[in-house]
């Protein structure tokens, strides 16, 4: 007997949910890496906030202190008061002066030292700083470098959760270990702005449009069956 697609593995639903959710908000096409520490520093003042309230945090950063060498010498509290409409200000402005003064003694305001490495060195050095979470690091792998790796937000967890591509209980940290290896390399970019995007307009938090998703035949929630 045929399996019903919600029944099916999540090898076998990845392919038809990624290309259903491409022919519903388009192809993304891969875009010229951005400089890696900007990358860093807007996936720090993403952390617990708004894409509109992260960006508007980021350009009152550039603003205030024009480049990197004058936000290094600034203080945490000046970092804050710039930072103040994204959220956590006095936690992310800790986080940032982190990152600057481990940059102090690599030679210069630029991650252009991490180049070179592998990507699972590279986002160990980043996450050895404190407040730089394996989202943010990762990140600035896809965005920054333009390695291959596959990024887990909150959209992105949610909506691999219902569809069944990991388990309801999945920690974040483990549905990057498990998405990276489920996503084939050429899809990692596309797949990782799809979920988003899905998560944002259809498959919400709270009250989703099921009656409208397009892939909603692979869905578990929909059906009621998850915890």
């Amino acid at each position: 007997m045929v399996k019903p697609a919600h029944a099916l593995s999540p090898e076998q639903k990845i392919g038809p949910v990624l290309r259903a959710l491409e022919d519903r908000y388009g192809p993304k096409e891969w875009r010229r890496a951005e400089d890696p520490l900007a990358v860093l520093i807007r996936g720090v003042l993403s952390q617990n906030t708004s894409d509109i309230n992260s960006g508007r945090a980021y350009e009152s950063l550039m603003e205030e202190f024009g480049g990197w060498e004058n936000l290094a010498a600034a203080r945490a509290s000046q970092i804050a008061r710039a930072i103040r409409g994204g959220g956590l200000a006095e936690q992310k402005a800790a986080t940032i002066k982190s990152i600057m003064r481990w940059l102090e003694g690599t030679g210069g305001y630029s991650l252009d030292h991490l180049r070179g490495l592998d990507s699972k060195e590279v986002q160990a050095q980043l996450t050895a700083i404190k407040g730089v979470g394996v989202k943010t690091a990762r990140l600035v792998l896809l965005f920054g470098f333009g390695r291959p790796v596959f990024v887990v937000d909150t959209h992105v967890l949610r909506v691999s959760k219902r569809l069944g591509l990991i388990p309801p209980n999945c920690s974040r940290q483990k549905a990057h270990l498990l998405l990276d290896e489920l996503l084939p390399d050429d899809l990692k970019y596309s797949g990782h702005l799809n979920l988003i995007e899905h998560g944002r307009r259809t498959c919400t938090a709270r009250s989703p449009k099921c009656s409208v998703c397009k892939v909603q035949k692979w869905c578990l929630y929909v059906r009621g069956l998850l915890p």
